[in-house]
């Protein structure tokens, strides 16, 4: 891993920082991210309630959002390399946070979906990779372990209490939720203060910053990354946020509300878990990591279809919760470690493209196994394809 150019000596000792401004804006950054999907989710019949729109017209608000954000996460992380990470993320932030809050003063869809677009362009998961590379930026070794751990718990800890928020929000007024955006410009005016910026060659050109980033980088344990990092995410998105609630609803008679409160438990834990990555990475090696997460996915996804009592597949859930909390901080802190600082927001930008991607295919993957062979059967499939994973990873190289 290259050595950081902004972090002082005793920010470089093990553990974290908490009293450190910079992790302070970095963790702040991050806690915005969850704001993209899971805050207005919820809100989606209110919207279409409030706008008298079909439900896929409602839809929209999801995915015209996040395709900006799919294809211009690359483009913006390699200028965040290029010129400057301090000033890309808060101009993230300031739109991501402009455009949100403008949505809740409207009355016309049309404007409402093309400003839900413009906040696109500044995607959640784009700041949360532009965040992850100032970690990489600024610490090493343990500490930057550590640091990933508490900024992939932050994640997750936002993904698990925003839907909450915005229910609780929708249920008095449709664009309450969107107000919550505002938020993010206070958050913008922290990076700019608190964070510094490593030296940059912003004289490259376009294709010689890509020929650099190649070299620069280890080609074919980044593909594993990435690879392992869209069969994690596709799990999560599709077997998690996609199968579980229909298994359970048919399955459980459990309500919807009930289905919410389940999938925050699994993400809480995920973050609990994922606090401890410094002390795992320093007892265990990535690989390890990552063949124990996958082994309690397989684990947690046959718990979850073979119970028929609710409180074991609780417990199943919990394990597969562990399992995440191993696995996505361990994926980050490879990622941001592949690359040196002058190509690591182009690196670690494509995390966005690649979860977009998982996002994309999960759902509809398990929703057409679903369809073919029931849920149960599905998620069956799913702690199969897990086991094959921890396999796989078993034999494959991922960390240095």
């Amino acid at each position: 891993m290259p050595a950081t150019t902004t972090a002082t000596a005793g920010e470089q000792s093990v553990g974290v920082p908490w009293r450190s401004p910079a992790l302070v804006a970095i963790l702040a950054a991050t806690l915005m991210t969850p704001m993209d999907v899971p805050l207005i989710s919820p809100t989606l019949t209110e919207i279409q309630a409030a706008f008298g729109i079909s439900q896929s017209r409602a839809g929209l608000f999801i995915t015209a959002y996040a395709l900006p954000g799919i294809l211009l996460a690359p483009a913006i992380g390699a200028l965040a390399d290029r010129y400057s990470r301090r000033y890309v993320l808060t101009g993230c932030l300031g739109v991501f946070g402009i455009a949100g809050s403008a949505i809740a003063f409207t009355d016309d869809f049309a404007l409402a979906l093309t400003l839900r677009v413009v906040q696109g362009f500044a995607a959640g998961s784009i700041l949360s990779s532009l965040a992850m590379t100032v970690v990489g930026d600024r610490y090493t070794g343990r500490r930057h372990d550590a640091v990933m751990g508490v900024t992939s718990a932050m994640l997750s800890l936002g993904t698990a209490v925003y839907p909450i928020i915005g229910g609780y929000l929708a249920a008095r007024s449709w664009n309450a939720p969107f107000l919550l955006y505002g938020l993010t410009l206070p958050v913008a005016g922290l990076v700019l203060v608190a964070l510094e910026d490593p030296p940059v060659d912003s004289k490259a050109t376009a294709d010689g910053y890509v020929r650099e980033a190649l070299r620069a980088i280890p080609t074919r344990r980044a593909i594993v990354v990435y690879g392992v990092m869209f069969v994690s995410f596709t799990l999560l998105f599709g077997g998690i946020y996609t199968a579980l609630p229909f298994y359970l609803s048919e399955g459980f008679g459990v309500t919807p509300a009930t289905v919410g409160v389940l999938t925050s438990t699994v993400l809480v834990v995920t973050g609990i878990v994922s606090t401890q990555n410094g002390r795992l990475a320093s007892r265990w090696a990535t690989q390890t990591l990552l063949v124990s997460g996958f082994a309690l996915y397989s684990v947690g996804f046959l718990g979850v279809a073979l119970t028929g009592s609710l409180s074991m597949l609780v417990v199943a859930l919990l394990v597969f919760g562990v399992g995440s909390g191993l696995v996505t901080p361990t994926l980050f802190a490879t990622l941001s470690s592949l690359a040196p600082d002058h190509v690591r927001g182009g690196v670690m930008s494509l995390q966005t493209t690649t979860i977009g991607a998982s996002q994309a295919v999960g759902p509809a993957l398990f929703t057409f196994l679903g369809g073919a062979v029931g849920y149960q059967a599905t998620l069956l499939c799913a702690s199969g394809g897990a086991a094959l994973g921890t396999a796989l990873l078993g034999l494959l190289r991922v960390g240095s």
